[in-house]
């Protein structure tokens, strides 16, 4: 191949497969396997492949790759399909007095700062504690390099729930160590029920794999605030929460499958 033509074929390739890597990221397919650093570095690893891959014959895999993508993004924009497959995902049980309030993990921001799941998540615990719902707020601390989670828990119960009792377990990989490690947290105490509260469409495993280990569990989903779970009115809001719903399919049959529910 001569030498313009190598570099058209890269170029192509190079286009091609940042194609791909960006509808990819816009679906959030990478939270298929909780693939959580910055998505921009993917993007730019696709399309390098791309390059490389043009000027073979897996090209042809490429592309049908890519076109298989763009025509699942039309499907989940402008279809049903993320609605239907979200039914059922979210468990609202009647709020009732508990032993603990469990806040399920989430991601932090690198400089410690709580990311828009982190808060709801938390605000809701709190929510719950200060109502007397429960005298204690237990938190889950995520492996390094993520920074500590408890220590705003703290700070933020000395404000709206000060006479709570702040606890932390981890840290965590899953919602299996959650499960886990908070079922011996409360059975050393001697405590059995917990008002399980995370994102609306973890719910539904979360609490079958605190149900697993024997605790009595009352799921609270928080707000969330990426996208309109009730309605799924807009395109926009399909596609953010396709990478979410996918996972917690796949992960409830993971889980099945390994016996961590109930």
């Amino acid at each position: 191949m001569a030498k313009g033509g190598a570099w058209a074929a890269a170029g192509t390739g190079l286009c091609v497969g940042a194609i791909l890597g960006m509808l990819s990221t816009d679906l959030d397919l990478p939270a298929l396997v909780s693939y959580t650093p910055d998505r921009t570095l993917l993007v730019v690893g696709v399309a390098v492949v791309g390059a490389l891959l043009w000027r073979t014959p897996l090209r042809k895999l490429l592309a049908v790759a890519t076109i298989a993508v763009a025509a699942l993004w039309l499907v989940v924009a402008f279809t049903p399909l993320v609605a239907w497959m979200a039914d059922g995902l979210a468990r609202r049980d009647p709020v009732r007095a508990a032993d603990a309030v469990f806040v399920f993990g989430s991601r932090l921001q690198t400089d410690g700062e709580l990311t828009a799941d982190a808060m709801s998540r938390l605000l809701k615990g709190l929510e719950l504690v200060a109502e007397g719902r429960a005298p204690r707020l237990v938190v889950s601390e995520l492996y390094p390099p993520s920074k500590a989670y408890a220590p705003i828990a703290r700070a933020w119960a000395r404000e709206f729930a000060p006479r709570a009792e702040v606890l932390a377990v981890g840290p965590v990989a899953n919602t299996r160590d959650e499960a886990v490690l908070l079922a011996r947290l409360l059975h050393e105490r001697g405590l059995r029920r917990v008002l399980a509260v995370t994102s609306p469409v973890h719910t539904r495993r979360a609490a079958a794999a605190l149900e697993r280990e024997g605790l009595e569990v009352v799921a609270v989903p928080c707000v969330e605030t990426r996208y309109d779970l009730e309605t799924f009115d807009f395109p926009g809001d399909r596609r953010r929460a396709f990478g979410s719903v996918v996972h917690e399919r796949v992960g409830l049959l993971v889980y099945a499958r390994r016996g961590w529910l109930r």
